[in-house]
């Protein structure tokens, strides 16, 4: 089966087409060579037809890349010569075509395809093969052209450079206006009749006469049925985001009973949405900007009508209750005048003055066909303004509504009854909503929203159509987009990708492409972008929970505090910085103005500080050596740290030294004093290396201590160049604190004050007397058995050394420290 047939095709081939279409969607399509792609075409299947013409329309999006434009034109009959124009080529394969067409040339404003797009929605059908999925193909005209065009109506006026000012001439927006609310189409009758005179010169009256349709036969009017949708949308994406009143109160709403009989419902739903797209900054997320929507003719009838059958049904229960009375008094003799008196203060008299009211009001099955499409298409126009925010007051407004819709489905109270318009309205109104609402929290994975959807698709029986469980499967897909790693975005391209997805008429089959094409509804994936953000320990390599904080440009707006891994939502405000505020980890700042969020996500790569478990070990930060330590929480040194570090070197220093009591390590011990005294000592230097993240002093705290206890057992000139040592780093810390850091300090100032203790101690033991130092100060002489002490002594309290004559056997004091005799 070639292109050219629509026969129904095999699963397989169904499934490559998706395949196809996949790829392009991803922008791996391009890795096709032409030869390929013409292989496809001409032995493919409609939807393999259709997968490559999306797929490579979609991989080469805002391109106008010649080649593909070939192949896309290859699929219109309108755009080829005369004399192929016999070729017949599927209607879902041109439908593909002429929404391909608006994703290559998209935001380009290209005067052929432009004029071209314009002319194809007002166009008649020219045989009787183009009358099937005519809508669907109006439909993806309009479409195009919006896109195409998208957000360049004001361009020419504001003389923004690439605008729209080639095509003043036609017209483009009064032409619109006409398709949508009907009349004559001058320039498509102009076509027609210099197509029939071409046809005329060339081959006589009968070719001209050919090219008719005897299946439709519409006259000089335009059929706004076919035409309303495409140039609705047309005019809302060509003006999109720009404010212009003008196009927006061209489709306001009718405001009359008479002038409502003109309009369908459903197109009353797309000029909701296209005038959204146009006013896009007033729209507000709330109720009762959804009221406001309403024309009030319609709310008003429709008020009316709940009240009438809320006071029809007091009426019934009152009538009741009154028939109870009455057997309970069958002795009373005046029931009769009883009942006279109570029927003229029964709210029955409210209900006959209530009826001339209704009787005006239209016809009330418009009314409750009006009322539900208008709020859905306010629904769908929050949902397209707040796709991709997470904002729980759209949330909250367009969930009040799907709760209303799923009220007239399934409940059969009076109220209900009396509201409920045909089924086929409701349902299509519950999967435009929940779609809306799907786009609000896209990416999120809310609960309550999830539970939402779970109720609405709940029912299952024949009267749900298929386009139904399309809708709401569409909405759970996009609540959990990407497993929570991507969002919608808000640009004007990803708001027409959403638009050309997301179209408010859903099938009632597989098959069915009557009014959209349903291979148009993948083409979300080009509104997707990846927004997550996840940090990774540097260490482990495994992803990690970090809170972090993100400001924003405007100093006047608070910063955001958020917990890693998240899904950074749509806001109006510019990012600007992004901060680790972790105790467990280093701070980390990342400039946001730099970074391209949509490209692929941001992963943050953080280091732990030690003394810290994981955030699933310890959520709340309890178990911290902050918090705890060995001896609290009855565990050994080892134990404990086993938790925090896989270090053999600290783990091996916990064991032998810091478990030292008791351990045959004892008797070994390179320190003097009690071993419980020195297994005290190295816990407490590993808590705070460990807290402070600094593993690599423990051997200088290990060298200074044993340093100093080395000293009374050997006061050589070693033990002087150790107290040379102590004092330097004494001074420094006196001196020059204030360099340092945020006031860290690589030795802590108590271990400093310890190591100062442990000297004067030893000096005092020294037993140094006064005699010694008073000699050695007047004449230089020293004993040579307290030589050593001596030179610790001076050296310590920064004593100045005397010199003497080289003649004499007196001793120089300078050789107390350097000479290693004593």
């Amino acid at each position: 089966t070639n292109n050219n047939s629509s026969e129904t095709t095999p699963q397989a081939d169904h499934i490559h087409g998706g395949l196809l279409m996949a790829l392009g969607l991803r922008g791996h399509l391009s890795a096709l060579s032409m030869t390929d792609i013409y292989d496809y075409l001409t032995q493919g299947t409609v939807t393999t037809t259709v997968g490559i013409l999306l797929g490579m329309a979609s991989n080469k999006v805002s391109t106008c890349d010649p080649s593909v434009s070939k192949m896309l034109c290859l699929h219109i009959p309108s755009l080829l010569p005369a004399s192929f124009a016999s070729i017949d080529v599927a209607g879902p394969a041109q439908t593909a075509a002429v929404a391909g067409i608006g994703l290559l040339y998209q935001k380009s404003s290209h005067r052929l395809m432009t004029e071209f797009l314009l002319n194809e929605m007002g166009k008649r059908p020219t045989n009787d093969t183009s009358t099937s999925d005519r809508e669907a193909y109006t439909l993806s005209c309009g479409l195009a052209l919006g896109m195409v065009n998208l957000s360049r109506g004001d361009s020419e006026k504001k003389g923004e450079s690439g605008g729209s000012g080639g095509l003043a001439d036609l017209h483009i927006e009064e032409r619109l206006h006409r398709y949508v609310v009907g009349g004559i189409d001058d320039m498509e009758l102009r076509r027609r009749r210099e197509a029939a005179d071409r046809a005329n010169n060339a081959q006589g009256i009968a070719a001209g006469e050919s090219e008719r349709c005897s299946r439709i036969f519409e006259g000089d009017t335009i059929n706004t049925d076919v035409t309303a949708p495409g140039a609705t949308l047309a005019l809302g994406l060509m003006f999109l985001q720009s404010g212009n009143k003008a196009i927006a109160s061209s489709l306001a709403l009718p405001d009359t009973h008479f002038l409502l009989e003109y309009v369908r419902p459903d197109f009353l739903l797309l000029r909701v949405v296209a005038r959204s797209l146009i006013l896009w900054n007033d729209v507000m997320p709330t109720s009762k900007w959804i009221e406001d929507q309403i024309p009030v003719v319609v709310k008003n009838s429709f008020g009316r009508m709940k009240a009438s059958v809320q006071n029809t049904t007091d009426l019934a229960d009152f009538t009741n209750l009154e028939t109870g009375a009455k057997k309970t008094q069958k002795n009373s003799n005046q029931s009769g005048i009883n009942d006279t008196d109570h029927h003229e203060s029964s709210p029955g008299e409210k209900k006959s003055e209530d009826t001339p009211f209704l009787e005006q009001d239209g016809d009330r099955q418009a009314i409750r066909q009006i009322h539900p499409h208008v709020v859905a298409g306010a629904c769908f126009a929050i949902g397209l303004r707040f796709a991709g925010t997470g904002d729980e007051r759209a949330a909250e407004a367009i969930g009040e509504r799907l709760m209303d819709f799923l009220t007239l489905r399934d409940e059969n109270d009076p109220l209900s009854v009396a509201l409920r318009p045909e089924q086929p309205i409701l349902e299509m109104c519950l999967g435009c909503s929940a779609i809306a609402l799907a786009m609000v929290m896209a990416g999120t994975g809310d609960l309550d929203t999830l539970r939402l959807f779970k109720m609405l698709r709940w029912r299952c029986d024949d009267t749900v159509r298929y386009g139904t469980h399309m809708a709401f499967s569409s909405a759970i897909g996009l609540l959990f987009l990407g497993g929570g790693t991507c969002t919608l975005g808000r640009s004007p391209e990803d708001i027409a990708a959403l638009v050309l997805a997301f179209f408010p008429r859903f099938p009632s089959s597989t098959s069915d492409n009557r009014y959209h094409l349903q291979a148009l509804r993948h083409c979300y994936a080009l509104a997707v972008k990846r927004r997550d953000l996840v940090a990774v320990d540097v260490d482990t390599g495994e992803k990690v929970s970090v809170p972090i904080e993100i400001v924003f440009k405007e100093t006047t707006k608070h910063p955001m505090k958020l917990e890693v891994p998240v899904l950074l939502r749509n806001t109006s405000n510019s990012l600007s910085k992004l901060n680790v505020v972790s105790e467990r980890y280093y701070p980390l700042s990342l400039d946001l103005r730099k970074v391209n969020l949509f490209e692929a996500g941001i992963t943050l790569f953080v280091k732990k500080r030690s003394g810290f478990l994981g955030h699933f070990q310890d959520p709340h930060s309890q178990r911290s050596l902050l918090v705890q330590t060995g001896s609290s929480s009855g565990q050994s040194a080892l134990e404990l740290i086993q938790s925090f570090t896989e270090d053999p070197r600290i783990l091996a220093y916990a064991q032998y030294l810091c478990d030292i009591r008791g351990s045959k390590f004892e008797s070994e011990s390179q320190f003097n004093g009690d071993s419980f005294a020195i297994s005290e000592f190295c816990t407490t230097i590993l808590h705070e290396c460990l807290t402070g993240d600094k593993e690599d002093v423990l051997p200088l705290y290990l060298s200074l201590r044993s340093s100093v206890d080395s000293i009374e057992a050997d006061p050589s000139s070693t033990a002087v160049q150790t107290v040379w040592d102590v004092r330097l780093i004494r001074h420094y810390y006196e001196q020059h604190h204030l360099l340092v850091k945020d006031g860290q300090r690589l030795i802590s100032p108590e271990f400093i004050a310890f190591l100062c203790e442990l000297l004067d101690s030893f000096l005092i033991k020294t037993g140094l007397k006064e005699s010694s130092l008073e000699s050695y100060f007047n004449s230089g002489s020293v004993e040579r058995d307290i030589g050593g002490y001596l030179g610790c002594f001076l050296v310590w309290y920064d004593v100045p050394f005397q010199t003497v004559s080289a003649d004499t056997e007196q001793i120089d004091p300078m050789e107390i420290v350097h000479d290693d005799s004593y």
